[in-house]
């Protein structure tokens, strides 16, 4: 990869209060923690991300005003988000090692992802490629060519209408116990992602009066008509009845805001496959593509040779950047881009984006099912995560049945505690269900070898390749086994 430009700094401020960004630690990566009392102390060649939400950026302060700085979720986590993943509390570990470590884990995810940039885009630099409020907006860049839902078909693309991001399930938190969280690793569920077979227009809606024409060539049946259908489908549908004991989990339509519920009627082809099996469907009408695509093979060769790294698979910045690639596709259009939709109803993602999240809310739908059927109670999904709410003695049994499913852990829910011994040793074999390729980086995780994982992680954001091999084959000698697989 080439070697990024050095135009810009990154660094994290950690606020006293959100509300009122003043008093604060700042931490520039590879730099002492300072106390600022104020924004103005601040560099302006470094990128600050902050702990600020979202809603208290834009809306309840004027840091936004302040084009180096960035919102607690500019990442596909926040900066709390990120110290948890490296076994650190933030509430409880001293504050210079929060500044530090919350500093360079967003050092590494940026400098990894400008030098994707920079490699697909050599004359690219620094000080105009992070631009936009989520490093979604700056990597979609690297994508495709997407297809957004214009007219009619545009109102109907809303989340909460056609699509969920999350989905809360109907099951009970258990008395006493505490929510675990397990995912799927995400360079491999970006692999996943990208495979997902999407639509490709032009794009035709047929009515009610079309669909019972359709339904007459298979037993008047028009959910099976669609599932079987080799054009992609997006759908008008009906739920006449779901199997309670799945319903509780697929969570059809569940609404997370009490504020904003909104009767969900429009589902992708990935999600009448699987809710076809559970429910009886009545489809009222469609919107139907000419035929199916992949982007993965459409992507650029240089993001191609990074998502098929080895070494990527055992790094958290990497998986960090391939999620946050796969996660670009469903943006909304964007609005400064020429020929993008100008007024009316504006589609709240792409045709490909709408089945990608599909694919998603089914992919994490079955890993729920199955902790579910293992007698786990399952609170939440999606994004290639699940919350699950158990008792602390049993977290270790959640832990190794979540490996046998494909899902990692978190490093802090392996370590040992004061009643609880280490649950995997670095010699053991762990129970690892999911990708192949992601075994090592599961074994690590499962195994609670921060060190190794942050020497690694480290090795993938070097540019000098022989950096790389000299850290890989000084790694701990009990993962000797593991790490020579990743050269």
């Amino acid at each position: 990869m080439a070697r990024e430009s050095d135009s810009r700094k990154f660094g994290v401020v950690l606020f006293d209060d959100v509300k009122e960004p003043m008093d604060g630690f700042s931490c520039v990566a590879g730099k002492t923690p300072s106390r600022i009392s104020g924004i103005n102390e601040l560099s302006t060649d470094v990128i600050w991300w902050t702990n600020i939400p979202y809603q208290e950026f834009y809306n309840s302060t004027e840091a936004w005003r302040s084009p180096w700085l960035r919102h607690d979720k500019y990442l596909v986590v926040s900066p709390r988000d990120a110290l948890i993943e490296w076994a650190i509390d933030p509430a409880t570990a001293d504050i210079n090692i929060v500044a530090n470590i919350a500093a360079q884990a967003f050092d590494g995810v940026m400098r990894l992802a400008f030098r994707l940039i920079k490699d697909v885009e050599p004359r690219a630099k620094m000080e105009d490629v992070f631009t936009g409020k989520f490093l979604r907006e700056d990597l979609r860049r690297l994508l495709p060519e997407l297809e957004y839902p214009q007219g009619e078909a545009a109102s109907i693309m809303k989340s909460g209408a056609a699509f969920q991001e999350f989905t809360k399930t109907s099951l009970m938190s258990m008395r006493g116990g505490r929510w675990v969280t397990l995912r799927k690793p995400r360079l491999s569920y970006a692999h996943e992602m990208l495979q997902t077979p999407v639509p490709k227009g032009p794009y035709e809606f047929y009515g009610r009066a079309d669909m019972r024409s359709f339904a007459k060539k298979n037993n008047n049946d028009k959910a099976g008509w669609v599932v079987k259908h080799d054009q992609p489908c997006m759908s008008e549908i009906a739920i006449n009845k779901f199997d309670a004991d799945v319903s509780t989990i697929y969570g059809f339509g569940n609404a997370t805001d009490k504020d904003k519920r909104i009767a969900r009627s429009w589902i992708s082809h990935p999600e009448i496959l699987i809710m076809n099996k559970f429910s009886e469907i009545d489809v009222k009408s469609i919107y139907m593509a000419e035929e199916y695509d992949l982007l993965g093979p459409q992507l650029p060769e240089p993001v191609k040779d990074f998502l098929t790294d080895k070494l990527a698979e055992t790094s958290w910045s990497a998986g960090i950047v391939a999620e946050t690639l796969w996660r670009a596709i469903p943006l909304a259009e964007d609005k400064t881009k020429p020929g993008a939709a100008v007024g009316g109803d504006r589609a709240h993602t792409s045709w490909q984006g709408a089945w990608l999240k599909g694919a998603d809310k089914t992919s994490m739908f079955l890993s729920a099912m199955q902790l579910t059927e293992k007698g786990y109670s399952v609170v939440s999904y999606g994004l290639g995560w699940l919350k699950v709410s158990v008792l602390d003695d049993n977290i270790p049994d959640l832990i190794k049945d979540g490996l046998s499913v494909g899902l990692i852990p978190q490093i802090l829910d392996v370590l040992p505690t004061d009643s609880r011994g280490q649950i995997f040793h670095p010699n053991e074999l762990t129970p690892w269900g999911g990708d192949k390729a992601a075994k090592p980086f599961a074994h690590f995780i499962a195994t609670g070898s921060r060190d190794l994982l942050w020497g690694l992680d480290r090795a993938m954001i070097m540019p000098n390749k022989e950096k790389r091999k000299i850290i890989i084959a000084n790694a701990q000698k009990t993962h000797k086994r593991w790490v020579s697989s990743l050269t």
